[in-house]
């Protein structure tokens, strides 16, 4: 390939893609997705041929599934005449000499990562090649989407291939690549639908056709509708290669004399000089296209790199802390624990007051849930007082009741004892869903404690352990102290009491209202009260009272006993594993992943932070 591809460029276009290549050689792909070319074609589309027109150098050929790993080509341009090429996977590096090397050690890369029984591995195999033909270019190549399993290949291995595919073309970071032959119908290219579906308007797919060479007789006019984005648009639109054919191959062309050869094709071809002469056609153009996307793909990224960068160090910083250092001597094992559990402490005691900005507290959402829960309870007492109204069979009940226990007393006197009788009834119906209520709020003050153990003592299991056994039996205290106090205020409002003076004024509101509605329903006709009427006046009088105190200590008693007593007592229990001195060594054992969880949060954050610095040099 001629050195005339990227010369014009290397100053302002290598740095670009030594930084990516910097940071995807650190790992921080692994953590976040970077600007890449994802290559994907269907089985036999001519992919390989493209990207060792693209390399200079030969790749695994033959039938069947010749790529069956991710290939990560890094493509350099130097000035001098030395060819240099290394290739990496898994702990294994190796300095290549020569390109004919190249083929060799794909091949033995493949079977060392994905075994030799054609299976499909995610591991990613790395390329790095250096030569003055070379452009300045970062690829990843796919595996090719196969149909069929062949031989010891799992019956599965399409599912498995477009598998892979999606995890990488889905990311808006990437720049999808599709080979599609141009002697096939596009519209069983599975390679380009799958990129369609997942970048719809095609601002980051770029399509290259290959075989031209093979088109049928009178179909060159379809190819260039694709070339001209008429029939399947794509916002990067088309370019059109001549790579070497299995004949070209056979005959050991270079692959210097096969881009002479392209050129030569696309010059004599009626059809497509003109894709020629507007940089659409040849492997040069393709190189020089691909390069240009690359780089602006990642001039628009270097914002979004840095924030998240940032916003993963801050993470994995907060995990860290999370987990603490692991104690080795007694004074560091009884400190660990120690803050454990003082951390562990002060967001619980967030918890019951409310204080959402410590960090676990704000998510776990206590406060809302029973602040619901107390508001439903009001609702529900408004809509009992209402339903001594509505109740369709109230007055009929009512008519009875009085009659059944009327004595010597003429029409129009009230019994008390019936007015007695019907308002203890109708409290008492309040007490069960004040412990439904009860019974909720226990259930989620549990759950969120719990969660908030789990959040701080990750990779303690027997800290945990000890912390929920503490919890369960706190819970069943609170339950029994929440319940007896609830039973004792329904046991209180059954005496049916209140101050005089309040319930006359009541009584003297609700009649006022009752007169007035009376007057204008009966246009200032006044009616005498039957002893229903009375009754019902009575009874929304004095529920309406004791509902008022129920309204707020039916939620005290909960929130006391089932929130602020539950959280007290846990923090002196927790208080109170310090002094069992004999259980420190146990409950500080790290489960056998906590260690290798504070390994990889180390060394991320080493990455992250050396991406960090990398971004701030470039």
């Amino acid at each position: 390939m001629d050195n005339v591809f990227h010369d014009l460029y290397e100053d302002k276009v290598r740095p670009y893609l030594d930084f990516i290549d910097s940071l995807r050689a650190l790992g921080v792909d692994q953590d976040l997705p970077l600007p890449t070319i994802v290559v994907i074609g269907d089985q036999s589309s001519g992919k390989s041929s493209v990207l060792e027109a693209l390399s200079g150098v030969s790749l695994p050929r033959g039938g069947g599934l010749m790529t069956r790993c991710p290939l990560e080509l890094i493509l350099k341009n130097v000035k001098t005449d030395e060819w240099k090429g290394m290739i990496a996977y898994k702990d294994y590096e190796k300095k290549l000499r020569d390109p004919s090397e190249v083929e060799r050690e794909i091949k033995k890369a493949q079977d060392t990562v994905a075994d030799k029984n054609n299976e499909i591995s995610t591991e990613r195999i790395t390329l790095k090649i250096e030569s003055r033909t070379a452009p300045d270019l970062t690829l990843i190549d796919l595996p090719g989407i196969a149909r069929i399993a062949v031989g010891s290949q799992s019956h599965d291995i399409e599912k498995t291939i477009k598998k892979l595919i999606n995890s990488y073309i889905k990311k808006a970071e990437a720049i999808n690549l599709v080979v599609i032959p141009c002697n096939t119908d596009i519209a069983t290219a599975e390679a380009l639908k799958m990129a369609k579906e997942v970048d719809p308007s095609g601002e980051r797919t770029l399509a290259v056709l290959t075989k031209p060479d093979l088109i049928d007789r009178g179909a060159e006019e379809q190819v260039n509708k694709l070339l001209r984005n008429e029939l399947v648009f794509l916002q990067k639109g088309y370019l059109i290669v001549r790579c070497r054919g299995q004949q070209d191959i056979d005959d050991k062309m270079s692959l210097s004399e096969a881009l002479k050869q392209e050129n030569e094709f696309f010059e004599s071809s009626k059809h497509f000089r003109r894709p020629l002469a507007e940089k659409q056609a040849s492997v040069p153009c393709l190189a020089d296209r691909l390069t240009s996307e690359l780089v602006q793909k990642i001039k628009k990224s270097l914002s979004t790199i840095e924030s998240q960068l940032q916003s993963k160090v801050e993470k994995t910083n907060q995990e860290l802390a999370s987990m603490g250092d692991a104690p080795s001597d007694d004074s560091e094992k009884k400190s660990f624990l120690s803050n454990k559990i003082r951390k562990f402490c002060n967001d619980i005691i967030a918890l019951a007051s409310g204080d959402f900005s410590q960090d676990f507290v704000s998510n776990l959402k206590l406060f809302p849930v029973s602040r619901e829960c107390f508001e439903k309870w009001h609702c529900y007492l408004e809509q009992q007082e209402s339903d001594l109204e509505t109740e369709d069979d109230f007055r009929n009940k009512a008519e009875a009741y009085i009659e059944s226990r009327r004595g010597r007393q003429l029409p129009g006197f009230l019994h008390y004892g019936v007015f007695e009788c019907k308002a203890k009834r109708h409290i008492s119906n309040l007490e069960a869903p004040a412990l439904d209520m009860q019974k909720k709020i226990s259930d989620k003050v549990k759950s969120v404690l719990t969660e908030l153990a789990y959040k701080h003592f990750v990779g303690l299991p027997n800290l945990l352990k000890e912390t929920k056994v503490i919890i369960d039996k706190i819970r069943q205290m609170q339950d029994d102290e929440a319940e007896h106090m609830i039973n004792t205020l329904f046991r209180m409002e059954s005496m049916i009491y209140t101050q005089d003076a309040t319930y006359s004024y009541r009584l003297e509101l609700m009649e006022d209202t009752e007169e007035g509605c009376m007057h204008n329903n009966n246009k200032g006709l006044m009616r005498r009260k039957s002893e229903v009427s009375l009754l019902t006046t009575h009874l929304k009088t004095y529920y309406k009272i004791a509902s008022n105190r129920l309204a707020d200590l039916v939620p005290m008693a909960i929130k006391y006993y089932q929130m602020q007593e539950s959280v007290t007592k846990l923090q002196g229990e927790m208080f109170s594993i310090l002094q069992m001195r004999d259980l420190v060594d146990e409950l500080v054992e790290e489960e056998g992943t906590a260690a290798e969880k504070r390994r990889t949060l180390i060394e991320r954050r080493e990455r992250l932070n050396k991406a960090r610095l990398a971004l701030i040099k470039f």
